[in-house]
């Protein structure tokens, strides 16, 4: 009798592990995975495919409308992207990475209220949440809240010093406001981090030409298309130097004009 009841503990323990180890619906579990595979391979419409095969099977598994919505994104179709991720956030509404994504869908679509509120709530799930924190500045100054806007990114850069993104909107932004010395300091805060980050020669270059500091225009234009010189700013950069090195020409004869003339 011992024995027996032995056996049948071990068969009922082992078919507990089993449970653990294999999901009760392991065919949609199966897709999902493979799905996974693929989207991070970048065989996106594969994907897609082994996803709705696992909703087939599993209809209540958040993670395949999640990886569904991810692949949708990367093919550009942003509206099927935006509804798996709200059928994902139905079944998950505590997951920080479906608000953020949606966020950035409903961007993308210029539904901007829609994309403050999913953002705003994947920061309260985790208020260090450094990319959604990101996202919501570009969605403030979509919607023109330029003091939003910049209050975002400096906490971004004083949070973590290392996201380069925020340095370069941020410059961006202070261009576009004329607020153009304090641009050329975020850009050149940006090269102390980060001297590969060759966009920033430009900021610097744009400020400055903005400013009318013609030779410390033309020596940050020089340095950007020095560093790259296949960039598909060059012709437009090519253009700007020999409009600059004109007007300095032209400024030059004129100051010896006035000399000249004052000997007269």
């Amino acid at each position: 009798m011992g024995f027996l009841n032995s056996n049948f503990n071990e068969n009922k323990l082992q078919g507990l592990i089993n449970k653990i180890e294999s999901p009760q619906n392991s065919s949609a579990y199966d897709h999902c995975v493979k799905a996974d595979a693929l989207r991070i391979k970048n065989y996106f419409w594969e994907s897609i495919d082994e996803y709705l095969k696992a909703l087939t099977y599993d209809e209540s598994n958040y993670e395949a409308y999640k990886g569904l919505g991810l692949s949708y994104k990367q093919v550009g179709y942003t509206q099927s992207a935006i509804e798996s991720f709200e059928k994902a956030k139905k079944l998950a509404p505590f997951d920080k990475t479906i608000r953020h994504e949606l966020g950035y869908c409903y961007y993308q679509v210029n539904k901007l209220s829609k994309a403050q509120k999913e953002l705003h709530k994947a920061i309260k799930i985790d208020p260090n949440y450094i990319e959604a924190q990101f996202q919501l500045a570009v969605v403030h100054e979509s919607c023109n809240e330029l003091d939003m806007a910049i209050k975002v990114y400096q906490k971004i850069i004083n949070d973590r010093p290392s996201y380069i993104a925020a340095y370069n909107n941020l410059g961006s932004l202070y261009i576009r406001l004329g607020m153009l010395n304090i641009a050329v300091e975020i850009f050149k805060d940006l090269l102390r981090i980060n001297p590969d980050f060759v966009r920033a020669y430009l900021g610097i270059a744009v400020s400055y030409d903005k400013m009318q500091a013609k030779n410390e225009a033309i020596r940050f234009y020089k340095k950007y298309m020095e560093i790259k010189p296949n960039s598909a700013n060059i012709p437009y950069v090519l253009e700007r130097l020999s409009e600059l090195k004109s007007e300095k020409k032209v400024s030059q004869n004129s100051h010896l004009r006035l000399v000249t003339q004052s000997f007269i």
